[in-house]
């Protein structure tokens, strides 16, 4: 009876073991740095792919420009900006989060999209759905960059939504924005100011146009809004 239930348990030690091995083997391993999703559910507007899935523990949105996405695959991304209450008019539909996310990456592709060097750089924005529409006396971010050597040192108002906000650094307030335009992959204006702003407002700001900055470590500005004062009033769009 007693080598009955030695037997008993050492094949229950094993059967557990094998177990605990296939989930391992199952398991998917996320490199440094990165987050992975699950999908799904997708849905494709004409500009981006917004897809559903799951996140570790959680279930979230993610957008990114549309491209092939399948249902039941595993991505990496990284660098998500987060949009909470984000009404998407190309599918008339409002998120309460959403992640916009600017490159993703399969998982048979993971490890050569990470076999890039760590040098310390600028962080690379990510394009959200926005359409600002101001007066003609604003000067949008399409215009800004294809007529920079025209407008640079002139003082120029600027109308868009915020999608990163950094506060006191280098004694200033980092503000980018976006309104929906876009020269030669150039999409996002950071200003330069004293004033705070929440991430998903849009502003009006008022500055000095400074080109080609460069503060070191990799931080270098082609164009910056510098010096910018306020000029309406908080407002979500």
């Amino acid at each position: 009876m007693k080598n009955l239930l030695l037997s008993s348990l050492f094949m229950i030690a094993i059967l557990l073991s094998a177990c605990k091995n296939e989930r391992q083997s199952k398991s998917i391993d996320v490199p440094d740095g990165k987050e992975k999703i699950t999908v799904t559910e997708l849905i494709n507007g004409n500009t981006y792919s917004y897809i559903k899935g799951n996140n570790e523990n959680s279930e979230i949105w993610v957008a990114i420009r549309k491209q092939p996405i399948e249902i039941g695959k595993t991505y990496f991304y990284k660098d998500a900006l987060p949009m909470k209450d984000f009404h998407s008019k190309e599918l008339n539909r409002t998120f309460p989060l959403i992640y916009f996310l600017n490159s993703i990456s399969s998982e048979t592709s993971k490890k050569a999209d990470f076999n890039h060097g760590s040098q310390m750089k600028k962080p690379t924005a990510v394009k959200v759905e926005v359409d600002i529409k101001a007066s003609e006396d604003f000067t949008n971010i399409e215009n800004i960059y294809k007529k920079k050597d025209q407008l640079v040192n002139s003082i120029i108002k600027v109308k868009g939504k915020v999608t990163k906000f950094n506060k006191n650094i280098l004694n200033k307030n980092w503000i980018h924005i976006q309104d929906g335009t876009e020269y030669n992959g150039n999409f996002d204006l950071t200003i330069t100011s004293t004033q705070t702003v929440s991430t998903g407002e849009v502003v009006e700001f008022k500055g000095v146009l400074i080109t080609n900055k460069d503060f070191g470590a990799g931080y270098k500005y082609d164009v910056l809004l510098e010096k910018a004062v306020k000029l309406n009033n908080t407002k979500h769009q």
